[in-house]
């Protein structure tokens, strides 16, 4: 059986498990035998150490990475420490993070006042033309029309520019979800924001809608499918693993009922990206460790899926040979925050 499949029916069974089966041995077996762990880094997980992997996809545009990590830490801290964005400033790769429209608050265009896109981003698009451009755009050419571009205050003009479709599109989400963004229009073939995420995550298996519609409603059609208890959080961020600081907009989930035994389930869904991933969608899983009564630990497994722009020959390939490299490392840095911060004092 391919890895594929196998991963498939690990993490289906993640959701669908007993609550009273032993969930840390449960772990441990199912990563052993779904995800083709070997001993030794099943071993390293339950010591406090992070494994990766990049799990075989079928699509030459899907990225798919898987992380583990035991942390020593009570599920409730984590979730705390999840919801409060805001700290993840300072920490690696993130240059700057905010919140907005926090505890249901409305917009403001002032959250956005730190938006400002890299000179070098902003002079590829005055260089866009339509269907070809290296930033990914929402309308694209409507920026286009709306720049002096031989302005000497071109990069203010355009971040002012920016910060104020940000507050747009957040406010265009708050009413009418992914249905209402629209779709990328800066490669030949235009993306559809709504069905790019339904199609990826229908064809996943961390989150089957039969078995957990309430979850994959919030996901896939919020606000129309919004979970009574989740928690909402929004935030935009700006990070840079290596390759160019990339601005994205985000909406976290937190589901703090879980489902089976994982005893709260988080997904962070992009909403925009400027660069690189056209869609994306990371889901952590917090399974208790049953078998130390003793000890509040807990597995935090995360599943990493996302799909890259159709840019087709050599360009692809090498795309895809640094998304894969920034993926596995942000895996690997996402568990190593969330693990440090979980267990400090």
């Amino acid at each position: 059986m391919k890895v594929t499949s196998i991963a498939r029916l690990w993490v289906v069974g993640l959701l669908a498990f007993s609550v009273s089966v032993h969930a840390q041995q449960e772990a441990q077996t199912h990563f052993k035998s779904k995800i083709n762990l070997t001993d030794e880094q099943i071993s390293s997980i339950s010591q406090g150490q992070i494994v990766t992997k990049v799990l075989p996809f079928p699509d030459k545009l899907g990225l798919l990475v898987f992380g583990a990590v035991y942390v020593n830490a009570s599920i409730q801290k984590f979730a705390k420490i999840y919801e409060d964005v805001g700290k993840l400033q300072g920490e690696t790769v993130y240059l700057a993070v905010q919140e907005f429209a926090k505890n249901g608050s409305p917009v403001k265009l002032s959250d956005f006042d730190r938006v400002e896109f890299d000179k070098s981003d902003i002079d590829k698009l005055e260089r866009c033309t339509p269907g070809d451009c290296d930033l990914q755009l929402l309308n694209g050419q409507e920026i286009k029309q709306q720049i002096d571009w031989k302005s000497k205050d071109k990069y203010a003009v355009v971040n002012k520019y920016v910060r104020q479709r940000a507050y747009d599109r957040a406010n265009v989400y708050m009413n009418g979800g992914l249905k209402a963004l629209g779709s990328y229009t800066d490669l030949k073939k235009p993306l559809n924001l709504y069905d790019a995420m339904k199609e990826m995550v229908d064809a996943s298996y961390y989150l089957p809608k039969g078995k957990v519609p309430d979850i994959y409603g919030q996901i896939v059609d919020y606000p129309e499918g919004k979970m009574a208890d989740a928690v909402n959080v929004f935030y935009w961020e700006n990070i840079n693993f290596g390759q160019g600081p990339v601005f994205r907009i985000n909406h976290v989930s937190l589901f703090p009922n879980g489902h089976g035994p994982a005893k709260l389930i988080v997904a962070n869904k992009q909403l925009y990206a400027s660069k690189y991933m056209r869609t994306a969608l990371q889901m952590f899983y917090c399974v208790p460790d049953t078998q130390n009564p003793n000890k509040p630990g807990f597995y935090l497994i995360e599943m990493s899926d996302s799909r890259l722009p159709d840019l087709g020959g050599l360009k692809l390939t090498v795309v895809r040979k640094i998304a894969t490299s920034t993926a596995v490392e942000g895996t690997h840095d996402t568990l190593e925050i969330f693990r440090r911060r979980s267990t400090a004092n």
